[in-house]
């Protein structure tokens, strides 16, 4: 069971008000979601369960808009994401924070496209990997240059740890192996399995090898990338040297000079306002238009729900055969009529009130419509012209008072036309001033530009001089480490040659075995058993082979990224070594640590390159970004480039789970994402979706069937029952004192040791409580305790409290008093 967490002071990310949605299929209605409302927190898990038709996957399915004909209010941290139309940007920002985990993990995932594209597909569709690279190359050449030493020095340690990996697990292996192939013999003394194992461990050997190797590599690799957003943050942070602070700032002081050699310093100041005011003024225009469209729709929506309704009523009337209920559904028909007709237009005049200003609208309308029903309808008997009586009576009586709220709507308006001509004027003001300080000389002169252009020189020889005392040590260090590559370096090679001499071996050694095995052939007693050992062992020769193979392609990936990082980093290894040349060549008198570097030359530096350079970093990070998807999930690099019907169901839902995660959403709604799987597994998915919500602060609706998987993974739970949450609460309170008889009778499927020997018994529901919430009685939602609730009517909760009291004392039983 989950602990009892309270998350009533961490933000709402998700809110359902009142959501609907019916399916009308000749003349009958389904109310699949029924007035559903309840709320998500940050990293609160909301269980939703129900036997199957409760309506469940329809409330998920609702809220990602695959079906947009519903009715009721969602909002996604704060922006109103229901409605019959919503905006490019609002759905956008919805596709981007709210992600669905579907039951069948095949059915969702396309399988004529590797995990690679399926993973990067919402990256690339939510414009998440564009918003990362832009933010990157907004100080992309300051930062290489304020940690070009440390870059080259972190590039040298990766690329010294890296071969040092290889050769640490490598020398071992093949200084081994090339003595046991050079002396190996195949005998007719051991059995086939020995003698073929005895240069098949060649294979299985270095395939271990090989995955641990590329293994690390990437580990390596990763911390070289985390590097590069250390380094700039600390640059944004100005958590620099005091040498390379004062250099900035004289570089700063540089270009505001240059620009106020044309423009006064309040002109500047003014062009600078403008722009500020002009941006200001475009999203405040853009936040409006938003607003009023979300009205439009909530009153377009209230207007339809009203239709809907009277629809709904006019067929119970039509098809019931009770005249006091037909009576009933004849009034509240031409009431929700008359409802809906007074919605027209104001869409127009109130489209300008806050949301929390509709809902107090439509509450209300819908107080009125309840008092009016009573004091004006509720008299009237049945009699031949009864329809014209409750027509006319609510054409002549039914007059709700939209003033208040037409008269809100205006002053929301005007305060909005003020906000707007306020900054119209602010900015007319600033371009009247700009233009007065056009006509006056710059605040600067040229000579004074001159001027500080020598200072900044001056400051730019001071940098470099100071940066010569600090990087003293880095060059130290760069020196030894290219020493230490050097010496990698030729025992890799020696490697690389003992590898080859291995490999040589080895496919001399495969084609006499199988000579062997035709010699053992000849035997006709022996020939089925040898035919059958050498497919057997092809097979297995192929299969390692191919694997061997794909870990030097991934190989040849890995160093492609490692290029493509040096490019984010500014990494040039061919400037390292000319600098460390051309110190070697110094007199020996000279300190070569104190002597300056020639300039680095990279074309990535020119803005024309900038382009090329931007999409080698994107597609790197787009790789960098699935991996670790992946691994999130438990799951291997490799598995990027395989197809999904070369995974197991659970793998297949671990992919699902990344594809969900990978946008960083506010929410994910899980459908049952535990019911195809195997049970051995299921707890496995469960815990990896509890942790990483809880890891990355997100808001979880789990559907489910499993009762007692609710009950592990939960922290609030709705149980639903045809379209209606009948009870809700803390997962501790309602397990612990079920209430609802839907809910008892839910709890009783749930498997417990106490009944493992017994027979299996059909759970039958019983829907008795449904006939007393029939006309005239009107169901409500009424408390048990502090985070417990129930849906019925007054007498209907008293007498379930009761019931449940005379099993167990309940803390709380206000309502039986």
């Amino acid at each position: 069971m989950t602990q009892n967490k309270d998350f009533k002071n961490r933000k709402v990310i998700l809110s359902l008000d009142n959501l609907k949605k019916y399916f009308v299929n000749h003349g009958l209605i389904n109310k699949a979601v029924d007035g559903v409302t309840f709320d998500v927190h940050e990293g609160e898990i909301v269980g939703l369960i129900g036997e199957s038709g409760s309506g469940k996957t329809t409330v998920g399915r609702t809220l990602l808009r695959l079906y947009e004909d519903f009715n009721g209010f969602v909002r996604l941290n704060d922006k109103i994401i229901s409605g019959r139309r919503i905006s490019h940007r609002t759905k956008k920002f919805m596709r981007r924070n709210i992600q669905m985990i579907f039951q069948d993990p095949h059915a969702s995932l396309n399988g004529q496209q590797p995990i690679y594209s399926i993973l990067k597909e919402p990256l690339l569709v939510n414009g998440i990997m564009k918003e990362k690279v832009n933010d990157i190359f907004k100080d992309w050449q300051k930062v290489k240059d304020a940690f070009k030493f440390t870059h080259n020095l972190k590039a040298l340690e990766l690329e010294r740890n890296n071969l040092k990996e290889i050769n640490t697990l490598a020398k071992p292996f093949f200084y081994e192996w090339v003595e046991k192939l050079k002396n190996l013999e195949f005998s007719k003394d051991i059995p086939l399995e020995d003698n073929f194992n005895s240069f098949f461990g060649y294979l299985e050997q270095k395939q271990n090898i090989e995955s641990i190797i590329i293994n690390n590599l990437y580990s390596n690799t990763d911390e070289l990338l985390k590097i590069y957003y250390i380094n700039q943050e600390k640059f944004r942070n100005n958590n620099l040297t005091k040498p390379e602070v004062d250099y900035l700032k004289a570089k700063e002081q540089l270009a505001k000079v240059k620009k106020l050699s044309k423009i006064t310093q309040d002109g500047f100041r003014i062009k600078t306002k403008i722009k500020e005011l002009k941006k200001e003024l475009k999203e405040f225009k853009a936040n409006v238009n938003e607003q009023v469209n979300s009205a439009k729709n909530a009153f377009y929506n209230y207007r339809k729900e009203f239709k809907s309704e009277q629809g709904l009523v006019n067929i119970a009337r039509l098809t019931s055969i009770d005249l006091d209920y037909y009576l009933y559904c004849l009034k509240n028909e031409y009431l929700y009529k008359k409802s809906a007709q007074i919605m027209i237009g104001k869409s127009r005049s109130c489209k300008y009130l806050e949301f929390d200003q509709i809902k107090e609208l439509i509450s209300k309308i819908s107080d009125y419509q309840k008092d009016f029903y009573k004091t004006q309808l509720e008299q009237i008997i049945f009699q031949p012209n009864v329809k014209n009586i409750v027509k006319e009576t609510i054409k002549k009586n039914f007059t709700f008072d939209f003033s208040k709220y037409e008269e809100l709507s205006n002053k929301n308006k005007q305060k909005i036309l003020n906000q707007i001509d306020s900054l119209k004027d602010r900015i007319h003001e600033n371009e009247l001033l700009l233009a007065r300080e056009k006509q006056k000389d710059p605040r600067f002169t040229q000579e004074q530009l001159a001027k500080a252009k020598e200072e900044f020189k001056l400051a730019e020889a001071e940098y470099a001089t100071a940066r010569i005392d600090i990087l003293v040590d880095f060059k130290q260090k760069i020196k030894k480490l290219y020493e230490e590559i050097n010496e990698q370096q030729s025992l890799y090679e020696e490697l690389v040659s003992l590898q080859t001499e291995c490999n040589k071996k080895y496919e001399e050694l495969k084609d006499k075995f199988f000579v062997f095995m035709e010699e053992l052939g000849k035997d006709k007693s022996q020939a089925d058993m040898v035919k059958t050992y050498v497919t057997t062992y092809k097979s297995d020769l192929a299969i390692k082979e191919e694997t061997l193979r794909s870990f030097d392609i991934e190989r040849k990936y890995l160093n492609r990224d490692i290029k493509n990082l040096y490019i984010l980093l500014g990494v040039d290894k061919n400037w390292v070594k000319k600098n460390l040349e051309i110190s070697d060549n110094i007199k020996e008198d000279v300190d070569a640590t104190r002597t300056q570097w020639k300039k680095t030359f990279n074309i990535f530096n020119w803005t024309l390159f900038k382009p090329l350079a931007k999409y080698l970093v994107t597609q790197l990070l787009y790789k960098i970004t699935i991996y670790r998807a992946l691994e999130d999930v438990g799951l291997l690099k490799q598995f990027a480039y395989r197809y999904p019907h070369e995974f197991s169901g659970g793998q297949l839902q671990r992919i699902v789970i990344a594809r969900a995660l990978i946008t960083q959403p506010k929410v994910v709604v899980a459908d049952e994402p535990i019911a195809s799987l195997d049970i051995s597994i299921q707890a496995q998915v469960v815990n990896l979706l509890k942790e990483l919500c809880i890891q990355k602060n997100i808001g979880l609706i789990f559907i489910a069937h499993d009762l007692s998987m609710i009950e592990y993974v939960a922290d609030n739970i709705q149980i639903m029952h045809l379209g209606k949450i009948v009870e809700f609460g803390k997962t501790e309170a309602i397990y612990a004192k079920p209430v609802h008889p839907y809910t008892i009778n839910l709890f009783k499927a749930i498997p417990k040791i106490s009944n493992a020997n017994e027979k299996f018994q059909d759970v039958s529901f019983e829907l008795d409580y449904l006939n007393e919430q029939q006309f005239p009685n009107i169901p409500e939602v009424s408390e048990v305790s502090k985070d417990h609730f129930i849906y019925g009517t007054k007498e209907q909760a008293k007498k379930w409290i009761k019931e449940a009291k005379t099993n167990e004392s309940f803390a709380d039983d206000s309502l039986l008093t």
